[in-house]
Order: structure tokens, then C-alpha cells, then sequence
């Protein structure tokens, strides 16, 4: 079972609303943009406890209750072996052929002026425009039969989720033997009686005798006080408590650890019902009062283990998502006037698994952004920030980020940010690298641009092999010269706001300000030129720079050419 397709059309904050799905979904979006909505119409679509109230006025975009609310999801049910399936198969019986590969679930609702109430109706088939019916008595519909959705959200409190857990575990009257029913209510009976003797009972007891007959004097009025605990009703009375080491337990316990144990919970109550019920998850913002390393174990849980497989979370923290993996990644953001949303099925590449960590952390800073500045390293980063704070100091506000990709290859972060919608620019070096023996180099530089918009790759070029190894401005010629002969490429480039360096970041920065960068150099007692002085120890060194830097100075290199992605960023972020 594949979770393809969902619609929602009038609801909420969504006119319109279509987005692509699979069984692991992470929704983005800044605070206020929906992310809750969309989790409440699937809730609204398969949860029986969350439908049956219906639909108020506020549930109808902008309020206009003369439209109808509809929210439709499309299943794949194509893969023959799968238990899930069968569950669907078994499900919707007659009302889905056989051999069918795609079924709908739809939730309409129109409301009502006497009763200020939508009433929820539910449809399926294999046919969108043929569903039928899903049969129902009152408010419980077939499909409840074999949903059970599991929301989780923010607030959710230890106690409250061991009361109805801990309810569960003594509900079964085989979950007690014979001696232990036995002796635990004969433990019970003594106790109830011990309680109602107890001075302060009897006092009490008298008081409010004699309190009563100053009401109404009757001679023979008595009053008992029992303790009336019942094994049937035991749960009530059993309390959590975390230990520490000693085995002795914490009157309260911190928020985290608390959570933590309210998640186990959920999933220990959960996998009982995976053999009868498809379970999904709809999880909101799981972060919050967790430290860095409890999101990661919780990372870990969620994308390994088999329990999520169907899942819905909304997360604001690159934690919780550094285990993702053949994750759909689906970002909510406002065009016009509109909420709409844009989804990609995210892979980690087989050559970044030992990376995957860095790479999806990098990936969830970034996907909040509207536009993504795509830097080489930390240097270009230390020195495109110290420009930014002088020219346009608050560009993350305005939706600017700068991620550096630091050993990951561009193109991974550009395809997945592009298909989210996110405005993406680039800034990279004009690297050659040569061909194994051969008196040839390969155009890296420029083919890392050419893929990146699926335009052909440059044949490699005719190189002096022992100049190219031993003598760097040779090497720095060659850049310039296949710089100089691309001319019609560059601008392409520069259309789809990716900016070719000449040479690399140093060279051009010291085509703008060579007199700050020598003198930089002169006052570390090196003879290098602010070049070479600058590629040593590169990001020590940057930082020093950039600590010099004159406001003049800056605007030189905003100004420059060579740095024009700096000018497209806040140029983008400020429209």
C-alpha cells in the first residue's frame, strides 16, 4: 500500500490543495502556513474520533460555507503480496474490482444553516468519478474498521498517556492469573477497610453528623465513609515514576525524559494492532523540550523502525530529520494568495550514506528558506555573512540562507530545493582536475554548472601535463582562458543564477581588494601574496579578513561582478 495523491479543496486555509504523497511524508513550512490544517484533514478523512463532530463554519476556506469541503487521497494498491493491501482488498469488498491498482478514499461536507454543522460523508472505489458510498451506522464508517491513526502532537503529557495505556493493560481478564486476582483483592478489601477506621475518618465522620442535624434532627441518621478501590478500577492509581541509578524515583522528572517514555507508549500500544489495523502516524513538531541528542535517538526510532511506515510529521528541527531516508518531503508556502504545496521523494544517494547525517541536517536548514545561496565551504560562507550583515543584515528573516555543501556535490541539494519551489543560486570555482596520465584536465568547474541545468558537458582539454602539476599559475591561466572562451555559457549560467568564478573565491576577491588582502598577509610576517596567504589555513584566515573589513571595502566587492550572487539574494528576498 503507497499513500500516492492527496487533494483538499475548501478547507481550512487550503482553496485548493494538491500534493503529491508517499507512506513517509515531512511537512515544512513557516509558522501559521498550514501544517496543521493538512494534518487535520487527514485526520478529519480516516480518524472516526476526530470526524464525528463534523465540520464548523471557521473549517471552510475564508469562511464561505456555500462551498463544498472535499478532501480525496489515492491509494496504490498494486503490489499483490503486500499484507496491507489485503487489508484494503478486504476493506472495500465488492466496491473495487479485483484486479484494480488504485483506489480513492473522499470525505465531502456541505454545511448545513439549521444545524451550523458540516456533516462529514465518506466515499470510495477504484473509479474517482464513480465512488460510492462507504457504509456506515451513524457516525462509525467501515474503513474505521481498519484505520487506527495515531496523532501525537507537542503536548502530550506522560500521565495522560499511561492512564489510558495503563487501562488497557488490566482491562483483559487474562492478564491476571487466578492467585494473583485473588490475592490482590483480598489486598484490596483489607486496605478499603483500613482506610475507612483510620481517627481522622471517624473524626470527620462525627462532624458531619452533627453538622447534619442542625439541618434536620433525626435520631437514628448515621453516615459511612468507604474507601471504595476496586481492581476494576487499580489503573487509576498506577503512576509512572523515572528511576535514577539508585533505583529510586524522581518526585518530577525532566519534560524530555518524560516525552520520550509518552512516545514509548504510544508505539508499545500501537504495534498490538498491526496484524488488525494500518496504523499512521501523524506526528507534530516532536522536538519541542527535547535536547540535540534525544531528537536524534528519536530520528533514529522513527526512520528505522517498521512501525512508521506510515507517517505524517511536521518538524521545525534538522534533528528529528537526520535519519530520513526514502522520505517525501513536502513544503506549504503561500503563492499569491494561495497555500499550495510542493513535494519530492528524497533518496539518500548510495555514495552519501556515511554522510547522511550532514546531508539531510543541511537539507532540513535549508528547506525553510525562499532562497538558497549554494557555496562551496565554510570560507565563501564567513565572508558572504560578513557582507550581508553590513548590506542587508536581517536576509534570513527575509527568507535568505546560505548553505555551504563542504564535500557534497551541489547538484544533491539543488535538485531536491528546486522541486520544493525554493529559489536556489550558486556560487562555485572554475576547477580543473586532470585526466589520470594523460596530458589532459577535465572541465569540473563548468560541468558541476552544465548538470545542474541539464545542458552537455564540455569535452576535456589539451594541457602541458608536467607545467599543470608543478607551476600554479599555469594552472591559473588555463582556468582564465576556458573562462574567457564561454562567454555564452557563463550568461546562460547566470540566467539560472549560477555564478562561475574565474578562477576560485581567492583570485576573484583579489581582483576587487588585493591591497587589503597583501596587507593581511604582511601583518602575519608572511611573504605571500594575499592570494596564497589567504588559500593557507583558508578559513583562520578568512575570518581575519573579514574582521578587517572596512565598510568601503565591502561595498567594493558587493558591487563587483565577480560576487553578484550576493546582490541576487537580497534582491530575491526582498520582493
Amino acid at each position: 500500500m503507497i499513500f500516492e495523491h492527496l487533494t483538499i479543496q475548501n478547507f481550512r486555509n487550503f482553496e485548493e490543495a494538491s500534493i503529491d504523497l508517499t507512506n513517509r511524508n515531512i511537512v515544512f513550512g513557516l509558522n501559521d502556513i498550514g501544517k496543521s490544517n493538512f494534518l487535520s484533514a487527514i485526520r478529519f478523512l480516516l480518524d472516526r474520533n476526530y470526524r464525528r463532530n463534523g465540520f464548523m463554519d471557521s473549517d471552510f476556506y475564508d469562511k464561505d460555507t456555500g462551498k463544498e469541503i472535499a478532501i480525496t487521497l489515492r491509494i496504490n494498491i498494486a503490489e499483490e503480496e503486500n499484507d496491507d493491501n489485503k487489508k484494503i482488498y478486504t476493506m472495500m469488498g465488492g466496491s473495487i474490482p479485483s484486479d484494480v491498482k488504485e483506489v480513492y478514499i473522499q470525505l465531502k461536507s456541505t454545511y448545513d444553516d439549521e444545524t451550523l454543522l458540516g456533516e462529514p460523508n465518506l466515499y470510495w472505489g477504484a473509479d474517482l468519478e464513480e465512488l460510492e458510498e462507504v457504509p456506515s451506522s451513524q457516525t462509525f464508517y467501515d474503513l474505521d474498521k481498519f484505520f487506527n491513526v495515531v496523532y501525537i502532537d507537542s503536548s502530550i503529557q506522560l500521565e495522560n498517556t499511561f492512564k489510558r495505556y495503563s487501562k488497557e493493560i488490566l482491562k483483559d481478564e487474562s492478564s491476571l492469573s487466578d492467585v494473583e486476582r485473588t490475592k490482590l483483592g483480598n489486598n484490596i478489601n483489607r486496605l478499603n477497610k483500613n482506610v475507612s477506621q483510620l481517627s481522622a475518618i471517624k473524626s470527620f465522620k462525627k462532624e458531619l453528623v452533627k453538622e447534619y442535624k442542625k439541618f434536620k434532627d433525626e435520631r437514628n441518621f448515621n453516615v459511612s465513609i468507604q474507601s471504595e478501590i476496586e481492581l476494576s478500577n487499580i489503573h487509576d492509581k498506577l503512576r509512572p515514576y523515572i528511576q535514577d541509578e539508585r533505583h529510586e524515583n524522581y518526585p518530577t522528572s525532566g519534560d524530555g525524559r518524560k516525552k520520550i517514555l509518552a512516545y514509548t507508549l504510544f508505539t508499545l500500544e500501537n504495534r498490538r494492532l498491526e496484524d488488525r489495523k494500518i496504523n499512521i502516524f501523524l506526528i507534530e513538531e516532536l522536538e519541542n523540550h527535547l535536547h540535540r541528542s534525544m531528537q536524534i535517538s528519536l530520528s533514529y526510532q522513527i526512520f528505522s523502525d517498521k512501525l512508521f511506515k506510515y507517517l505524517f510529521m511536521t518538524t521545525h528541527s534538522s534533528l528529528i530529520v537526520s535519519q530520513m531516508d526514502n522520505a517525501n518531503l513536502i513544503k506549504l508556502f503561500k503563492e499569491n494568495t494561495q497555500i499550495i504545496g510542493r513535494s519530492y521523494v528524497y533518496k539518500v544517494p548510495e555514495k552519501y550514506k556515511t554522510l547522511k547525517q550532514k546531508l539531510n541536517q543541511n537539507l532540513a536548514e535549508a528547506i525553510y528558506a525562499d532562497v538558497v545561496l549554494l557555496v562551496e565551504g565554510p570560507s565563501e560562507k564567513t565572508l558572504f555573512e560578513r557582507i550581508l550583515n553590513e548590506k542587508c543584515e536581517r536576509y534570513e528573516s527575509f527568507g535568505g540562507y546560505i548553505l555551504e555543501v563542504d564535500g557534497i556535490n551541489f547538484s544533491e541539494y539543488y535538485k531536491v530545493l528546486t522541486e520544493l519551489g525554493i529559489k536556489v543560486i550558486v556560487k562555485t570555482d572554475n576547477d580543473l582536475k586532470k585526466v589520470n596520465s594523460r596530458p589532459k584536465c577535465n572541465l569540473i568547474g563548468v560541468n558541476r554548472c552544465q548538470r545542474l541545468i541539464e545542458r552537455k558537458e564540455f569535452p576535456s582539454k589539451d594541457i602541458d601535463t608536467n607545467r599543470f602539476e608543478n607551476d600554479s599559475n599555469y594552472k591559473i591561466e588555463q582556468k582564465r582562458f576556458i573562462y574567457s572562451k564561454l562567454n555564452g555559457t557563463i550568461k546562460r549560467l547566470e540566467r539560472n543564477h549560477i555564478y562561475l568564478s574565474e578562477v576560485d573565491l581567492e583570485n576573484d576577491l583579489y581582483e576587487v581588494i588585493p591591497r587589503a588582502m597583501d596587507r593581511l598577509a604582511r601583518r602575519n610576517n608572511s611573504s605571500k601574496n594575499g592570494v596564497d596567504f589567504l588559500q593557507n589555513a583558508k578559513l583562520i584566515n578568512m575570518i581575519d579578513l573579514c574582521t578587517d573589513l572596512s565598510k568601503h571595502t565591502i561595498t567594493k566587492v558587493y558591487n563587483n561582478e565577480r560576487f553578484k550572487c550576493l546582490k541576487v539574494l537580497v534582491e530575491l528576498c526582498c520582493r
